[in-house]
């Protein structure tokens, strides 16, 4: 399944069993302050499942890769390491990831992150157990500054919910089901050929919206109550939260859409309407105008304003 070209430009390490329930996909890059603390709240797990922890280090430039080897030492059989000899980005490092993954569960954690109940996986992969309906389950999350002190905020992101269930519904209107860290499901990528694979993380698009959206339009996901993991917003540095914070994102988030809706039309014949995110993202583009008149807001306000105006003349 790995070819010679994926050999060389990665070196992996493992010794642990194959096909455990649940692989756990992580990867990391840049991650030093962090990745102790997301790795042991993994190992903290209280759980009668067999679990392994898929992580892919991108070629840090701190010292992630050195504190991923001291753990891998001292815990062989569960953890399997995929060290990069060049940086490859996000969407490659969990793509070689996910190819690795042969379990019936998978699971994410990215290496900034943290897990903070120890029986979440016992809880989301027992229900999954005996509710064969769902495709998957997520949970609520708190969102954490770079020390893990709760921000009270969700950045409109991750409101704290009740339980209820995902479905095509919210799916088809390009909504998230929670935060990545949250969600666990049957490992729906071993029944892929290894090219369509590729493809589905090749297409331009939010990694994380994409999955999400994926799975609430091949099944339903639940959603329990319980805060389980937090969320970390870490607004300097390599994050893509240091990148986009302050920053109009209304055309980018846009553009994502766009690029899922073309992939599931083209290569999964599913066809999804556009028009509502467009509407409300013209309309949010004109009141980021009124409300902070500057440069960024109007070049975004001018995209969405020239797409409207072709689309009326197109009509």
């Amino acid at each position: 399944m790995y070819s010679k070209k994926n050999q060389k430009r990665c070196v992996w390490i493992c010794q642990s069993d194959p096909t455990p329930v649940v692989d756990i996909v992580m990867p990391a890059y840049n991650h030093e302050k962090f990745i102790d603390q997301a790795i042991r709240s993994i190992l903290m797990q209280k759980t009668k499942y067999s679990y392994k922890i898929h992580i892919g280090e991108d070629c840090s430039t701190d010292g992630t890769r050195k504190i991923l080897l001291d753990f891998y030492n001292d815990n062989p059989d569960k953890i399997e390491l995929c060290l990069w000899k060049k940086n490859v980005g996000g969407p490659n490092n969990v793509l070689e990831l996910v190819k690795r993954c042969r379990g019936k569960y998978i699971a994410y954690l990215e290496g900034d992150d943290y897990w903070t109940d120890s029986l979440k996986l016992e809880k989301q992969i027992s229900f999954l157990e005996s509710h064969m309906e769902y495709i998957g389950t997520v949970h609520n999350v708190r969102c954490v500054d770079k020390n893990g002190i709760l921000l009270h905020l969700d950045f409109g992101l991750y409101p704290i919910l009740e339980e209820h269930i995902y479905n095509e519904r919210q799916a088809s209107r390009f909504e998230m089901a929670s935060q990545t860290a949250s969600l666990i499901h049957r490992n729906i990528w071993k029944e892929m050929r290894e090219k369509e694979l590729e493809d589905f993380f090749a297409y331009k698009g939010n990694g994380d919206v994409k999955i999400q959206m994926f799975l609430g339009l091949l099944g339903d996901i639940y959603y329990f109550r319980d805060i389980m993991a937090d969320h970390r917003r870490v607004f300097q540095g390599d994050s893509w939260t240091a990148r986009s914070n302050s920053k109009n994102m209304l055309w980018h988030h846009y553009k994502i859409y766009k690029d899922i809706q073309a992939y599931l039309q083209m290569r999964r014949g599913i066809s999804l309407s556009i028009e509502n995110v467009f509407d409300f993202s013209f309309e949010e583009s004109f009141e980021r105008v009124l409300g902070t008149f500057t440069k960024e807001n109007l070049d975004v306000y001018w995209k969405f304003l020239k797409r409207k105006i072709l689309k009326i003349f197109r009509e």
